[in-house]
């Protein structure tokens, strides 16, 4: 699955959906209250906090580690860090 920042009016299965929503799960814990209505400016953070973490993460891609095991030309284990 590719990494998708999300566009406006359009965050269905996109990272700034799952921003939103780790938002919105967590408010009411650490707010006490229902969290508010979405609206323009949410929605802008959330597009600019998925859009920023993509780009960094394409910017730096030395920071992933692969490492692999075969058996003959089969990839049987694979693991991948992030420094």
């Amino acid at each position: 699955m590719a990494l998708i920042p999300g566009k406006y009016g359009q965050l269905g299965g996109s990272m700034a959906e799952a921003i939103q929503t780790a938002f919105n799960n967590h408010y009411k814990e650490i707010i006490g209250k229902n969290p508010p209505a979405s609206n323009k400016q949410f929605e802008l953070l959330c597009l600019a906090v998925a859009e920023g973490v993509i780009n960094h993460l394409k910017a730096h891609p030395e920071a992933f580690k692969v490492k692999t095991k075969f058996e003959g030309s089969v990839i049987y284990e694979g693991v991948v860090t992030i420094e």
